[in-house]
């Protein structure tokens, strides 16, 4: 069983992948957060923001719908229904997150976006 430090550092570095553009590397790694951590979001948000990565926003919107609604899973659900063009649904989940915990990292991003894509 992998210990739960290795799974934050897994976690860290899939995210250090994805924003060096490594995008296959990455997949892999939250494909193994995932089958480590199945509960879990991490696995399958980083799986998402990979998909986001190469442009598969149907794949990235999938898995972020069958999460629980988190902020995360929210905040990155709406920036895939923004980007797709579904401006409705992007300004329900990004709105919910940035009226939430007003000082936590997903509602400023959310807020971010709300600005961004005039929502």
């Amino acid at each position: 069983m992998i210990g739960t430090e290795d799974v934050r550092a897994l976690v860290d570095l899939g995210f250090i992948a994805l924003s060096a553009g490594l995008n296959r590397h990455a997949r892999k790694i939250f494909e193994g957060v995932e089958a480590a951590r199945p509960e879990g979001e991490a696995g399958p948000l980083g799986l998402a923001l990979a998909d986001m990565a190469e442009g598969d926003l149907d794949a990235a919107v999938a898995r972020l719908r069958a999460l629980p609604p988190s902020d995360a899973a929210l905040t990155y659900l709406g920036l895939a229904r923004a980007r797709q063009g579904d401006r409705d649904e992007a300004a329900r989940a990004l709105r919910r997150v940035a009226a939430g915990d007003v000082d936590g990292p997903f509602a400023a991003l959310a807020a971010a976006a709300i600005e961004e894509f005039r929502l």
